[in-house]
């Protein structure tokens, strides 16, 4: 990460924080001043540090992805507009499987998954909704497409383990778990059962998603591809 960017990080640091203060203390109204400003932040960081001439900002899939989150953000701080902001979050994974799917290496092999890792998302996919699905409603499809939408992401994410470094696999993957760790806990909060600071742990997991995402793309944009 490059100096320039070292004011944005701290305030992406400040207004995360500031965010995750504000749920624990019920104050709604003052989230308008937190909750929009996080994904500019780390779009803003992203773009001073992997975005060169030759690439087009709005060809980037890291940053529509970025985009998307976005909208959703502004959209889930309103009930009546949960099914649009759910299709901006679809949008936004689906840009995040297409760079996942991106990557290159000096490793030829194709989507080489190990067996272990596909077997556990689609574990855990099931298992989500067993649990969501007596409680969905008229919900239950696009749930369900959602749900598969994340396994992917997920199972995406594995994939860079055998094909970029470790330390940027590592970081794609850790961003991506979060990722559907906050989805699925605000799913069964909001579908299933609701619990005291659902909120605290959607929105953490949710930043430290899409920081760790940043940061594992960043790291791929910069290092010299064999």
């Amino acid at each position: 990460m490059n100096r320039k960017t070292k004011p944005l990080f701290f305030l992406f640091v400040i207004v995360s924080i500031a965010e995750i203060v504000l749920i624990s203390t019920g104050n709604e109204t003052l989230r308008i001043l937190t909750k929009p400003f996080i994904i500019p932040f780390l779009a803003g960081i992203y773009h001073l540090n992997a975005i060169t001439p030759s690439r087009k900002n709005y060809k980037d899939p890291v940053l529509l992805g970025l985009f998307f989150s976005w909208i959703g953000d502004i959209l889930l701080q309103h009930d009546i507009y949960f099914i649009p902001g759910l299709i901006s979050f679809l949008t936004a994974h689906i840009f995040y499987i297409f760079f996942f799917a991106s990557t290159q290496s000096a490793n030829t092999s194709f989507f080489k998954l190990r067996p272990v890792m596909l077997i556990a998302v689609i574990a855990y996919l099931i298992e989500l909704m067993h649990l969501l699905w007596p409680h969905l409603g008229g919900m239950k499809i696009p749930v369900l497409l959602y749900g598969i939408t994340i396994s992917t992401m997920l199972s995406a994410a594995f994939w860079q383990y055998q094909k970029l470094d470790n330390t940027t696999a590592l970081y794609l993957i850790i961003g991506a778990g979060f990722f559907v760790a906050s989805d699925s806990i605000l799913a069964l909060n909001k579908f299933k059962t609701q619990f005291d600071s659902a909120g605290i742990y959607i929105m953490s997991t949710y930043i430290l998603a899409q920081l760790f995402i940043v940061l594992g793309a960043i790291r791929y944009r910069n290092i010299p591809q064999e």
